[in-house]
């Protein structure tokens, strides 16, 4: 059982009244165990000062009371250590009689060596008094224990955090900074402060301080979040339920939102359990509220026939019987809920952070407000939110898409509770009128949605029905992009892929969709050529119920030059997926004019001779398939005859 920072500092008292007594018994190097004995005093002393700084503990109402529990326990073992060493020297020195001295072999390095020990334990537990005074009582320059001597980073840690936990609010904010710097590209730096308690002073800090320390905590989090076992431990303590909070506090400054909402991607990102837990607590719809924001008429907005402004979200959060239940968000009843909110006030009490009735408040309050009380605090933080820098506007967009994007990854039943929503017309809204992040993370959010549509029959068949308004309006921006924006090479990759992923819900000619594709194919990019084949391949494939008349409509798009082109010169890897559609259109329509009179027959006769076909030894058989049907189809033209190839 680990002991308790009381526990530890009642240990090392008890040594030094043993010491104390001994000292008073000596019989041999009296002067040096007096000197000794002083130390050991101040010692005490310090000691004493730790104790009422520990009592402070207990007082939950009391955030800035306590000690840094993680460095003052490392702290007190040496204390402990340091006094038992001292204790064994002093009992040596009751002895008398010169053999007997002699034996103990005792001389005056030892009571150097035990000095040393004694004055840096000073020095370790005046540092830890110091890094937990709070106001002006505080020193301005604290500087390292001696116990961080060897490792200067952990001291820094140590004094950081401490700032968050009991420094005014400037100071909380810049150590916040600070923290967030140290985690920035440092593996080592970000596990310190993990492991050193630095998270629940960073939530707390979220949660209660000002707008810059908010945004700070946010930003730390968020850099905390490097793999699946640090977003773990932070959700172990309630991370996700306090970036919840956040999103549905309409309060909240659109800055802090947005920052919350890259953390919250940042954490979807590392850790697939992350991505659930988010979605249980209404995270999801809570994105899609602020993505939302004069974006689209309230009236427009409509989720199981109730308005998705924040309000109602929050409000929907604590009344419906599930969170998100329509959109198989899972069964986050309102009790598990209430639940998840007392597990984190709880681990948050137990960290010595006073209980979060603030958070449970804020989320369930909005059950009770009296109509008037509700209405005039939602029009008064709407009319502010309204009046923010539209520069911030378009940040919470463009991380509220992140976020979105990041939550829906891989992820077929977050994938249909954001469907569920009205987010595929915000999507198709921002691409249309925005540029930059917003845009881009809108069109990556779109093709893993259309990814897990592609995976899954039933979302595919539920969200993605060709009349629906919002689909017509996302496939005609996928569209523009490829068409009209041949300079956007990153942004017209995913749209590619995403069409692809969509292959299935599109009925026989989907000439505009072809078109664009095929226009992909001639990009100079080859990631967007790739993106190209790869997705004309899931139109052309035989596990589409349309593959014949997709695959005539390429043919008379024009894909077939492109793809010879590609076959022969392009990069190996987009060699590869040309090759595979090349194979596909010469099995489905091998007595096309349009494939003898671009020369696929020698084309893929020449690739068979290619040392690239040993390193994908699965297309070999297609494309003997395919030559074989076009040595029957066209080898009496003039552009398919064997003796042709180069």
């Amino acid at each position: 059982m680990e002991l308790r920072i009381e526990d530890l500092l009642a240990f090392p008292m008890q040594i030094a009244e043993h010491v104390r007594m001994g000292v008073a018994e000596a019989n041999s190097f009296k002067q040096e165990c007096a000197d000794m004995s002083k130390k050991v005093e101040r010692l005490v002393q310090l000691l004493r000062q730790a104790a009422r700084f520990s009592s402070g503990n207990n007082n939950m109402n009391n955030y800035s009371a306590g000690l840094y529990e993680r460095p003052a326990k490392r702290i007190m073992l040496g204390v402990t250590k340091a006094l038992e060493r001292v204790l064994v020297l002093v009992k040596k020195c009751k002895r008398s009689g010169i053999l007997k001295r002699v034996m103990t072999i005792t001389n005056t390095a030892d009571f150097r060596k035990v000095n040393l020990l004694l004055e840096s334990s000073i020095g370790d537990v005046t540092w830890l008094l110091n890094i937990s005074t709070s106001g002006e009582d505080r020193p301005e320059c604290i500087g390292l224990p001696p116990i961080a001597a060897t490792d200067p980073i952990l001291g820094l840690v140590w004094e950081q955090v401490s700032i968050v936990h009991v420094g005014t609010p400037d100071q909380k904010a810049d150590a916040a900074v600070n923290l967030e710097n140290l985690a920035k590209d440092n593996e080592r730096n970000v596990q310190i402060i993990i492991e050193e308690g630095g998270v629940l002073p960073l939530l707390w800090l979220l949660k209660e301080g000002t707008v810059s320390g908010q945004e700070a905590a946010a930003r730390a989090l968020g850099q905390l979040a490097r793999d699946q076992e640090q977003v773990k431990a932070m959700r172990d303590v309630g991370a996700c339920a306090a970036f919840t909070h956040i999103l549905g506090n309409h309060a909240t400054s659109m800055k802090v939102q947005s920052e919350v909402a890259w953390a919250i991607s940042q954490f979807a990102s590392q850790d697939d359990e992350a991505q659930e837990e988010l979605a249980s607590l209404g995270a999801i719809r809570l994105l899609v509220a602020l993505l939302a924001h004069d974006l689209i008429d309230e009236t427009s907005l409509k989720v199981a026939n109730k308005s998705t402004s924040i309000h109602s979200i929050v409000k929907n959060i604590g009344q419906n019987k599930t969170v998100g239940s329509g959109a198989g968000g899972g069964n986050a009843s309102t009790t598990d809920l209430d639940q998840r909110v007392d597990d984190f006030n709880k681990k948050m009490g137990e960290k010595q952070v006073p209980a979060l009735d603030g958070l449970a408040n804020s989320t369930h309050s909005q059950k009770v407000y009296p109509t008037k009380q509700a209405s005039a605090l939602h029009q008064g933080n709407q009319n502010h939110r309204d009046k923010e820098d539209p520069e911030i506007k378009v940040m919470l967009k463009a991380e509220a898409a992140h976020a979105l994007w990041k939550l829906a990854k891989n992820n077929i039943k977050n994938s249909k509770q954001i469907t569920d929503t009205r987010a595929l017309l915000c999507f198709a809204k921002l691409i249309e009128t925005d540029h930059g992040m917003v845009k881009y993370n809108s069109i990556m959010a779109i093709m893993e949605i259309a990814a897990a549509a592609e995976r899954d029959k039933e979302l595919r068949r539920a969200a993605f029905k060709t009349n629906s308004t919002a689909v017509k309006a996302v496939v005609e921006c996928l569209l523009r992009v490829l068409e009209q924006e041949a300079d956007e090479p990153d942004l017209q990759a995913p749209c590619a892929k995403a069409l692809g992923s969509l292959a299935h819900i599109f009925p026989a000619p989907a000439r505009p969709q072809i078109t664009a594709l095929t226009i992909a194919l001639g990009s100079e990019e080859p990631n967007v050529a790739a993106e190209g084949a790869i997705a004309l391949c899931k139109f052309a494939d035989n596990d589409n119920y349309l593959h014949m008349e997709h695959s005539r409509t390429i043919l008379e798009a024009g894909a077939t030059d492109h793809l010879v082109q590609l076959v022969n010169f392009g990069e190996p890897y987009v060699q590869i997926h040309a090759l595979r559609l090349l194979c596909y259109l010469s099995l489905n329509a091998a007595d096309s004019d349009a494939l003898g009179k671009a020369a696929t027959l020698p084309a893929l006769l020449t690739f068979s001779r290619s040392q690239l076909l040993t390193k994908h030894e699965d297309i070999r058989q297609l494309l003997m398939d395919a030559i074989a049907k076009l040595e029957l189809y066209q080898l009496g033209s003039s552009h398919g005859r064997p003796n042709s190839v180069p």
